[in-house]
């Protein structure tokens, strides 16, 4: 798999399955917060991905829609370069670019490794996305900002960091987060969320 396949792969896999309706929350208040983040189910968000590792580097604009556990994201870099559209179910992943289409299978981290050659924790990224630890899976250390937000987080031998929180329709977001392991390094920036199903 080239290494742009390989990070609009990884992209997706990050993205993926943020199987995220919105409620109000009040600013503060972790437990809230997190009861509204974790039943999130549809919405959009804008942004930038970026992967760093040893091989290679590269980034790409990102356009991301949830839909319950259906997710579609359109994937491109500089001015519409290498478009690529990602559909998944978070059991398989197809992968369209012009007139190439694949299909991963995704359904366990073995799966993942095997199709992708990525060996993430993808039952968590879901909940890492949201600024959540996942629910399965021991948290080796975490932490929150004075304002009760997860700073940083230690989960399944991966660093995450979060900074730049955004308020929306009454949830404090992410704007970006960094996971690290060993020399791979993922950058995920979002500038807009959209709650609901618009574009």
């Amino acid at each position: 798999m080239s290494p742009y396949l390989r990070l609009i792969t990884l992209a997706a896999l990050l993205l993926l399955g943020a199987c995220t309706s919105l409620g109000p929350t009040v600013p503060g208040d972790r437990a809230s917060q997190e009861l509204a983040l974790a039943q999130m189910e549809s919405w959009t968000a804008r942004g930038k991905v970026a992967l760093r590792s040893p091989d290679n580097s590269e980034s790409a604009s990102m356009l991301w829609q949830q839909r319950g556990e259906h997710t579609e994201i359109y994937l491109s870099g500089p001015v519409g370069v290498g478009a690529t559209t990602l559909k998944s179910d978070g059991q398989t992943l197809e992968m369209r670019r012009g007139n190439d289409r694949q299909v991963f299978d995704i359904s366990s981290r073995a799966a993942l490794a095997r199709n992708t050659g990525w060996d993430l924790p993808l039952a968590a990224l879901p909940y890492w996305l949201r600024g959540l630890a996942a629910p399965r899976g021991e948290v080796q250390a975490s932490s929150v900002d004075a304002a009760g937000r997860l700073a940083t987080l230690e989960q399944d031998g991966w660093s995450v960091t979060y900074s730049n929180y955004q308020s929306v329709d009454g949830l404090i977001l992410p704007g970006r987060l960094e996971a690290v392991q060993g020399d791979t390094r993922v950058k995920v920036i979002i500038h807009s969320w959209q709650m609901g199903a618009g574009h």
